[in-house]
This record gives C-alpha cells, sequence and structure tokens, in this order.
C-alpha cells in the first residue's frame, strides 16, 4: 500500500500538469481566434497598401509581398 504522502504527491502532479494542459488548450484556442478575426483586418490593409503603392518602388514592393506571402502561408 503506498503511503499517504505518496498519493498525495501524485494526486498534485496530476492536478498542475491538468491545469497546465487546459492553459495551453485555451491560450491556443484563443490565438486562432484572434487570428480570424484579424484576418478581415489584414486583407483590408492589403487593399490600403495597394493605394498607396503608387509612392514605393516596384523591388520593395517585391519584398513586402513575398514576406507576407511567408508569413501568411499564401
Amino acid at each position: 500500500m503506498m503511503s499517504d504522502l505518496i498519493l498525495s504527491g501524485i494526486n498534485l502532479m496530476l492536478t498542475g500538469m491538468l491545469t497546465v494542459f487546459i492553459f495551453l488548450a485555451i491560450l491556443i484556442i484563443l490565438i486562432n481566434v484572434a487570428a480570424l478575426i484579424l484576418k478581415d483586418d489584414i486583407k483590408k490593409e492589403e487593399n490600403n497598401i495597394n493605394q498607396i503603392s503608387n509612392d514605393i518602388p516596384k523591388t520593395h514592393l517585391e519584398i513586402i509581398n513575398y514576406i507576407n506571402k511567408r508569413i501568411f502561408n499564401e
């Protein structure tokens, strides 16, 4: 039979692991929700950038578009 101290330690360990797991799961869900919400704002910003792009050199726009494609996997 296990002593009460070992059972108490295992109980504490499992409680802590469960708490961290739940916290990380909620964090991942909130990050994905925020990404979905802000995705529309990013598209609107791209339209604004296209309107302003007449003043920006073509090579700079190509670099910006390449970085955006790498970041957003488009």
